[in-house]
């Protein structure tokens, strides 16, 4: 969590509350409680000057004026999350579907005996999460948007267009992308659905690919989601721990392609790992993000082109990979004189180490992507080389082919496109069947 008003970044890491400076030196501020659970950090601004942490269901509250944290006795155990909203801090019991609200601009008053608990819906809630000025309290099945109408003791109040028809599956999925709130949701007839509300109407924006994928994963509970802002695109990122991976999605695109894979390659056993990049901050400047298997503190930018670190401190590769669908035709058996990549070329670093001469990888499925031929290596150019063409040759014949090239160098990849050269030459029955 980044605090903009004093200029000051702070995390929870294990049991220790910690402020990380600019040149990530970490300062322990005090010690939390921990569950399997991820924390949160919310803050009151300049009217209170104060954070509010939520960890291992127990609530406590940070002054920024004197680094003092300090536990919040009336929320023992009753501190699922929290979050904030014109100035009230908010924290949700989910064990009890109570969500407690503070007193104006003072995280460390709360009264208990005051509280929300729903009527709309008899599914329990499972998460809160603040955006355009709604707080929505997220069930099971079923969700609801409330909003600051002045009322006493509790401000908020049901909004009469606030129910909606969609539940949260994982209660640490809901953040916030763009002008719109988006999470794993869950319905009285199934779950797995991404679903996207920029006000109460909420709309599905996982593509059937990637719901087909949910399907699989033996649990979605767990899933943490993730945002973030860089060169004109917003993406949410969602880590589903039970299937060891990251989906992604760039919201500036139809929800049909938007999607895609984020990944730690590891290269010793030779597989991708969920991406451990987590908890983004947009912290002086920098996008800042948190190792979530360990206490590195990471810089992305899309000038840097390594992944995270090894056991051994140093650098993992981004291994990029891209997949085509089958290429069918009735069936018919095609032939492939030529496949070229349209890629940025002459890319190549300085000196003589790996990237001086990048390489991509490439080989083809003749069985819809279930055996594979060996990889074929081609060089996008050292540096300065820009008139480089990638392509294979004589491709041979095959019924259901299906492409992939992956590229591991520390470079600049920039793919546009990919091409079947004399394609229609070399299956001219093809060519005939499209003009009948």
């Amino acid at each position: 969590y980044f605090d903009v008003q004093t200029n000051r970044e702070f995390a929870v890491q294990g049991t220790a509350f910690v402020e990380i400076s600019s040149t990530n030196t970490i300062t322990s501020r005090g010690t939390v409680a921990v569950d399997s659970n991820p924390a949160t950090i919310v803050g009151n601004g300049d009217g209170g000057g104060q954070l509010l942490v939520t960890s291992g269901t127990n609530a406590y509250v940070f002054t920024l004026a004197t680094n003092v944290l300090a536990s919040i006795a009336a929320l023992a155990g009753k501190a699922t999350m929290g979050d904030m909203l014109d100035g009230f801090g908010i924290v949700l019991d989910s064990a009890t579907s109570k969500v407690y609200v503070s007193s104006l601009l003072n995280f460390a008053t709360w009264d208990t005996a005051d509280f929300i608990q729903r009527n709309k819906a008899p599914d329990p809630l499972v998460s809160i999460r603040v955006a355009n000025g709604y707080l929505y309290l997220l069930g099971a099945q079923t969700s609801e948007g409330w909003y600051n109408g002045g009322e006493s003791p509790i401000p908020f109040v049901f909004d009469p267009s606030g129910l909606m028809n969609y539940g949260c599956a994982a209660p640490f999925s809901p953040e916030v992308a763009g002008n719109a709130l988006q999470w794993v949701a869950a319905t009285m007839n199934g779950q797995g659905a991404i679903v996207r509300a920029a006000g109460l109407r909420p709309e599905v924006v996982s593509s059937t690919a990637v719901q087909l994928a949910l399907q699989g994963y033996e649990s979605l509970e767990f899933a943490v989601g993730d945002t973030y802002e860089d060169q004109g695109h917003t993406f949410y990122l969602c880590t589903f721990p039970s299937g060891n991976t990251t989906w992604c999605m760039d919201t500036n695109l139809p929800p049909a392609m938007a999607w895609h894979e984020r990944a730690t390659w590891i290269a010793e056993s030779a597989r991708y790992d969920a991406w451990r990049p987590a908890f983004h901050a947009f912290a002086f400047g920098q996008h800042r993000m948190l190792d979530r298997t360990g206490g590195q503190i990471y810089q992305m930018s899309s000038t840097v082109y390594t992944d995270v670190l090894d056991s051994t401190g140093t650098a993992r590769p981004i291994r990029r990979l891209r997949r085509a669908p089958a290429l069918v035709y009735r069936n018919d058996r095609l032939f492939y004189p030529g496949f070229e990549l349209d890629i940025e070329v002459g890319v190549g670093l300085t000196g003589t180490g790996q990237g001086s001469n990048p390489q991509v990888m490439m080989r083809f499925s003749n069985d819809s992507g279930r055996t594979w031929s060996n990889e074929q290596l081609r060089s996008f150019g050292k540096i300065g080389e820009y008139n480089t063409r990638v392509r294979w040759l004589r491709g041979g014949a095959g019924r259901r082919r299906v492409y992939e090239v992956a590229v591991s160098d520390p470079v600049p990849v920039r793919i546009v496109a990919a091409y079947l050269t004399d394609f229609e030459t070399a299956n001219p029955g093809m060519q005939r069947g499209r003009a009948a």
